[in-house]
């Protein structure tokens, strides 16, 4: 019986081994067969993607259109969107969202701005619209699901560089200046370090050289959003070359602007007291315009249109304001050294301007008029030196001042600070120039 139950446990033991492996192999069948079938369908699958990715690009491609148009002399953005074939109702919904972040009326010509439209309905539908609205930024409007639009302003990122400017003036200084990356303040700045000696109307001309270093941010297309400090200033005539560096004094409250030696730019009186005007009359004898003879023209006249203003040629006190015979509305000034400077015919008075009162110079006096006898709005001009009229066009007057002690010194290290960021520019605006097929001379150095 033992061996009986030996052999039968052994038979039974040996069929189990037996059917496991005969359900081993036939599960191995199958598993492969599964796999094969697992990977034909992943294989479908992947394709139905790759179509359904494809026709849904295709179709998005083909339904959704860009067009970009340009503004022209007087559009206004409804009607630029009106004539790129947007709904009356589409352009008033799109103009009441962009009116809470923009001013449409600021759209000026030759700007340019992206529509964007679908076609799955079969007519356009405007969907999106996106431009420039300053340097630096962008306003884009965008359908709802509601159905309206809703718009934002997207400010872009900046890049900041010590930007430097050396160019010859094409047909003016500002004109030129402007195209190169400059704005307004440094253009303002320049004229206000030479003032004093150059007048901006006769001593400029086409083919002279300006140079000018600044702080400067700009956009991702190059455009100047904002400056910061004006460093250095250079301008080079028939009169020969002049540099001037700003640096802040020891104990001053504002920087000014220095020769490279430290002597002050600003002199004892301005050579010309008001900014953008034209000389129309120098000093000397004349045939007089409405009494019909020749007799001494005592000043300089600046033809300039009314209401611009007309600046104090230097520090002094208001010895005269108001009406003064045939110099219509006039104001005298008592400088330092026995001189005093006087101008006639003017519109209107600045606040405060009267006998005895103190002025700075470059302060707002008074404002351009056609006053007292006079063929047209300007200025006239005197100085007088010792209650003598001298030409205020070649009067030569000391310095406001001249650096000295610890603050030349420091003076200096600032003048070597920026004539290196002067001549790394220089260095990589000649390298940029050598490597570009066109390039455009003058402009500022990226960094």
């Amino acid at each position: 019986m033992k061996a009986r139950k030996g052999f039968t446990g052994y038979a039974v033991m040996a069929g189990a081994a037996i059917l496991g492996l005969g359900l081993a192999w036939n599960a191995g069948l199958f598993s492969g067969a599964s796999e094969a079938r697992a990977a034909e369908n992943a294989a479908i699958r992947e394709e139905a993607a790759r179509r359904a990715e494809h026709l849904a690009f295709t179709e998005v491609y083909l339904a959704h259109e860009a067009r970009e148009v340009r503004v022209g002399s007087g559009e206004t953005l409804a009607s630029v969107l009106t004539r790129a074939g947007a709904t009356r109702s589409e352009v008033n919904a799109a103009l009441a969202s962009i009116a809470d972040v923009y001013n449409p009326r600021r759209l000026r010509p030759g700007q340019e701005i992206s529509l964007f439209f679908d076609r799955r309905t079969g007519d356009a539908r405007l969907t999106g619209i996106a431009f420039r609205s300053e340097p630096g930024a962008s306003v884009t409007a965008n359908r709802t699901n509601a159905g309206g639009f809703e718009a934002r302003e997207v400010l872009m990122p900046l890049t900041f560089e010590i930007a430097r400017i050396a160019a010859p003036v094409e047909t003016t200084l500002y004109g030129t200046a402007m195209q190169l990356g400059a704005t307004d303040r440094e253009v303002a700045a320049l004229a206000d370090a030479f003032a004093y000696d150059v007048d901006f109307q006769r001593d400029v001309q086409p083919g002279d050289n300006f140079e000018l270093v600044f702080e400067r941010f700009y956009d991702d297309e190059g455009n100047t959003v904002r400056t910061g400090e004006l460093l250095f200033v250079g301008l080079e005539t028939r009169r020969g070359r002049r540099d001037f560096y700003q640096f802040l004094a020891p104990g001053d409250t504002r920087p000014d602007w220095y020769d490279p030696e430290g002597r002050s730019a600003r002199r004892f009186l301005m050579k010309t007291p008001i900014n953008g005007a034209r000389l129309s009359s120098g000093f000397g004898m004349r045939r007089h315009p409405i009494l019909g003879y020749s007799r001494l023209h005592r000043g300089t006249d600046f033809a300039a249109p009314i209401g611009t203003p007309i600046l104090a040629a230097g520090d002094g006190t208001v010895v005269r304001a108001g009406p003064f015979s045939s110099y219509g509305n006039y104001v005298r000034i008592r400088h330092a050294n026995g001189y005093e400077t006087a101008y006639a015919h003017m519109s209107r008075f600045a606040r405060g301007m009267r006998a005895g009162a103190r002025v700075q110079q470059g302060q707002v006096i008074g404002y351009v008029g056609n006053t007292g006898r006079s063929t047209g709005p300007h200025l006239h001009y005197e100085v007088m030196h010792r209650g003598r009229q001298v030409n205020p066009m070649t009067l030569r007057v000391a310095n406001g001042r001249n650096l000295e002690g610890r603050s030349l010194e420091l003076f200096m290290i600032e003048r070597e600070r920026i004539d290196t960021l002067r001549h790394v520019r220089d260095a990589e605006v000649t390298q940029v120039s050598a490597s570009a097929p066109t390039p455009a001379t003058g402009s500022p150095a990226s960094p």
